[in-house]
């Protein structure tokens, strides 16, 4: 099966720093006109691919500074730069030389031989002159007293890196394959929670514009078209749209016929392990008893929440106080969490998956890992939370977190076992 998003060997495409490479089929279109002051200029139409030049196989341009490459199971992308030129090349590839691609270690001091050649003798289908669509620095000098309102209206679109402050107003700004730097000539107090960059600059007035050598993302976008790019409706959609809860089907148990009737039922055979959370009119609490998991609500008002929350944190009796106050309370609900847990047979069928099928397959990082001997992480799924080994060594870093997401695809596992309930299990919140 074809892998539904383009797997990208180099995440950061901020700098052209280093060797890199990207991948899929994109349609030569119309070349994206550049702004200026009145209107925008109309580049060179690109109706077919860049002319040859010279490039004939991936071996030819493997060796030329990229910001990015990737690839999926049937076609390899690569950005790169010749000349002061921007290129993408794509090429076709199987099914097998993709696997081979992913099966090179991250940390193998010959990746970049390995990686030549799997990839030096195919044949570049297609061949993009980037180049042709960046807006010349004239044409961007000459946006200095539009607004930001009339760059949106243009086609810039934020890339989500800003910096705002007490008088400065920066902001980075897409158009099809290339990042533009804008500074306003405004000062900016942000509000507070996610910036909608849009509706900050919408007001500002440009000071200045400026190419500083980065691409944007859609540069290796699997639907690439030189006349294309990302939309604002595409970036505001993630501050209009209501966040995604998932709903989970776990089973009700009916208080009447379980063990607890109030919270000091609860309180009296919880194990010391456990999780809760309270709101102005709810108590839950996740927890095991007896080798069963479990999830109970209790209702409780605003009083007897202020109450709690008056209990001084680092009183050494608050523990035994929040259970005097809150075990009268009468349970609503009551979940057995146990019913919905894999077995472990099930678990063991996970092993020799990679640690790229895994986060495909819906587990997102927990409470740690450990890189000792073998590599062990814990992994969230669902309302779960598993200690998973793996069968690598990692080489010592000096910030592991900042190379988790390199690290996983190449990771196999040996071995996975249950080991907490998830947070999610106490949340108040909770979707069943």
């Amino acid at each position: 099966m074809m892998k539904k998003t383009l797997i990208l060997l180099l995440a950061a495409l901020l700098t052209l720093s280093a060797l890199a490479c990207a991948g899929n089929e994109a349609k030569p279109v119309e070349a994206a006109p550049a702004p200026t002051a009145q209107q925008p200029t109309e580049a060179p139409k690109a109706e077919t691919p860049a002319p040859d030049e010279g490039f004939k196989t991936l071996g030819d341009v493997l060796d030329c500074e990229s910001p990015a490459s990737g690839y999926t199971d049937d076609l390899y992308i690569y950005v790169f730069v010749k000349d002061g030129v921007y290129y993408r090349a794509e090429a076709d590839i199987t099914e097998k030389i993709s696997q081979s691609l992913s099966d090179i270690d991250f940390f193998d001091p010959d990746k970049d031989q390995k990686t030549r050649d799997l990839l030096s003798d195919l044949p570049i289908r297609k061949l993009y002159d980037l180049s042709e669509v960046l807006i010349p620095q004239a044409d961007l000098s000459a946006l200095a007293g539009r607004t930001g309102q009339d760059l949106l209206d243009m086609g810039f679109v934020p890339s989500g890196s800003y910096g705002f402050g007490d008088g400065f107003a920066t902001a980075f700004l897409e158009k099809g394959p290339f990042e533009y730097q804008f500074d306003f000539a405004e000062s900016v107090d942000l509000p507070e929670g996610d910036v909608n960059v849009a509706e900050v600059i919408r007001p500002l007035t440009v000071k200045a514009a400026s190419f500083g050598g980065n691409l944007a993302s859609y540069a290796t976008d699997l639907e690439f078209d030189l006349n294309g790019g990302r939309s604002l409706e595409e970036y505001e959609a993630d501050f209009t749209d209501e966040p995604l809860q998932t709903a989970y089907v776990i089973q009700e148990i009916p208080v009447e016929e379980s063990p607890f009737k109030t919270l000091a039922d609860v309180f009296a055979v919880r194990d010391e392990h456990y999780s809760s959370c309270m709101t102005p009119d709810l108590y839950v609490i996740a927890f095991s008893a007896e080798g069963v998991y479990y999830r109970v609500e209790a209702a409780i008002t605003p009083e007897i929440e202020a109450q709690a929350d008056a209990i001084d944190f680092f009183d050494e009796a608050r523990d035994q106080k929040l259970d005097a106050l809150l075990g009268p309370m009468a349970v609503t609900r009551v979940v057995d969490l146990s019913a919905g847990m894999p077995t472990q047979a099930e678990l063991d069928s996970l092993i020799g998956v990679t640690g790229r099928d895994l986060l495909d397959a819906g587990f997102t990082y927990g409470s740690g890992y450990s890189f000792w001997d073998k590599a062990e992480m814990y992994l969230v799924r669902g309302l779960y939370e598993y200690h998973v080994t793996f069968n690598e060594k990692v080489p010592e870093q000096e910030d592991y977190d900042a190379v988790l997401d390199e690290l996983m695809p190449t990771l196999t596992v040996a071995k996975v076992e249950f080991f907490q309930l998830a947070d999610a299990c106490s949340d108040p919140e909770l979707i069943w």
